[in-house]
């Protein structure tokens, strides 16, 4: 388990998947700002694009959407809500103290597992009641009702364990364990199909269309080597980051770290340093 905390008492818990189930789940992640006295723009949740798709049960409190990319949203989330991949960076706001549970899921695992088709749930939060196979809601609900954290993960890690051996020889999966920019041929290869079924079945299986899917895969790499780095005490060099992650250069990091979180690489560093909000940067 790793623990993020600033200047609050606000706290972010997070814990990886464990074993063979971390081919298909990223992440467990708490929030929980019970008796922190967050108030104003503390309040808020900022989140970048995403590649993944998130189920978040809302155990206390509420969230409200209130933001996707430069668009203003007024959207009261559900108890128990579903996260499409995200083409668009967002804003969500608590209504009053919260504590939430979170899995994060690689889609493609996410799609298979839930026979899901993501095309339907891009740039989307749902009610994950009314998306999920039956199996799905069955696990929801035993979530809800779990005692703690560590029920709750292992009630999701049982679950998919139960399918873990199909879900390895998905193609989407192979795809993104290479750790490579995607391209349309290498796709086709793997996948045994034509260009304009693989731009199909990218969106309905893993979740955005190939462009917008290879892109944020990069941003991941990139992300998780700052944390690295910022780790070891090493101040990023933004040129030679951009070189080594499979940017073209320094500009087009910076173009892309904008569409996908707003702002340059240096502010958002210097936010999720300083900023409550900014707290799913750190993770």
């Amino acid at each position: 388990m790793h623990k993020t905390d600033i200047s609050t008492k606000a706290q972010t818990h997070i814990w990886p998947a464990s074993g063979q189930v971390a081919e298909h789940v990223l992440m467990y992640v708490v929030r929980d700002t019970r008796g922190s006295g967050l108030d104003g723009l503390d309040q808020l949740n900022h989140f970048p694009a995403s590649p993944f798709c998130c189920i978040t049960w809302m155990l206390e409190g509420e969230l409200a959407l209130v933001q996707q990319g430069e668009a203003e949203r007024d959207q009261r989330l559900p108890q128990i809500f579903l996260a499409g991949c995200q083409s668009q960076y967002g804003i969500s706001v608590n209504i009053g103290e919260r504590h939430s549970f979170m899995a994060v899921f690689y889609a493609d695992a996410f799609h298979a597992l839930f026979e899901l088709d993501l095309s339907i749930v891009q740039d989307r939060f749902v009610d994950a009641r009314a998306s999920l196979n039956l199996q799905g809601r069955a696990l929801l609900e035993a979530v809800a009702l779990a005692s703690d954290d560590a029920e709750r993960r292992q009630l999701i890690e049982s679950h998919v364990a139960q399918y873990a051996s199909p879900l390895c020889a998905n193609p989407w999966s192979r795809l993104r364990k290479m750790g490579k920019n995607l391209s349309l041929r290498l796709s086709c290869s793997l996948l045994g199909v034509g260009e304009r079924q693989v731009q199909r079945r990218a969106r309905k299986e893993a979740g955005l269309p190939l462009l917008g899917l290879s892109r944020l895969w990069r941003a991941k790499r990139s992300h998780s080597q700052i944390l690295l780095g910022l780790a070891q005490g090493h101040v990023p060099n933004w040129a030679e980051h951009a070189s080594t992650q499979g940017y073209a250069d320094q500009s087009h990091l910076i173009r892309d770290c904008k569409d996908i979180s707003g702002r340059s690489p240096q502010q958002l560093l210097n936010d999720a340093r300083n900023r409550e909000s900014d707290w799913m940067y750190r993770l």
